[in-house]
């Protein structure tokens, strides 16, 4: 086996006992929703991207870039669903869901989520930190969602699998684009 995959499985390894200790942490947690009133919009948090730069990658994905480069959305090479579609970096999803009157979940509010209490789910990927867009596994397809609490120089974030039912949780750099669900109002 190269370095390369031994490095991606060891990778893999380290999210995956990450995720069980946060599962773990998450069912330790009381869940009570109607307790403590919080509910999610249904789908992704968007902004105006008109006047934004178009522009394409080496994958040969087509997206519009923000005048500050860090918000993106995807616009063609990708799935029809991903069309539309918008990636944050952390501080970029604080500044505009602020400016729109929103809010991310902190960490600990995301514990009393599961799945089901996402709505539609686009499973969007994210943007790397080196530019390149990810959104599908090998067999599966994943979406990230920022936390408004951060963890050191990172932020929490929580990510759903489509052949997963566990809403899995870890601290990631803020650079990184991710979508972004809301509280409700």
């Amino acid at each position: 086996m190269d370095k390369e995959k031994i490095g991606k499985l060891l990778d893999e390894l380290a999210d995956d006992v990450v995720n069980r200790v946060s599962e773990l942490r998450g069912l330790l947690e009381v869940r009570d929703t109607e307790k403590q009133g919080l509910e999610l919009e249904r789908e992704n948090f968007r902004v105006d991207s008109t006047n934004w730069k178009q522009s394409t990658n080496e994958q040969g994905m087509i997206f519009l870039e923000n005048p500050k480069k860090d918000i993106w959305e995807y616009v063609d090479g990708v799935s029809d669903e991903l069309v539309g579609q918008q990636l944050f970096t952390w501080k970029a999803a604080m500044r505009e869901t602020k400016k729109a009157g929103k809010r991310m979940p902190t960490d600990e509010e995301f514990f009393q989520f599961r799945k089901e209490d996402f709505g539609k789910i686009v499973y969007a990927g994210y943007r790397n930190t080196n530019g390149a867009f990810t959104n599908s596994g090998t067999y599966t397809y994943f979406t990230y969602f920022w936390s408004s609490s951060v963890s050191g120089a990172n932020a929490w974030k929580r990510h759903l699998y489509s052949s997963h039912s566990t809403v899995y949780r870890n601290p990631y750099d803020q650079a990184h684009g991710f979508s972004v669900r809301c509280l409700k109002n």
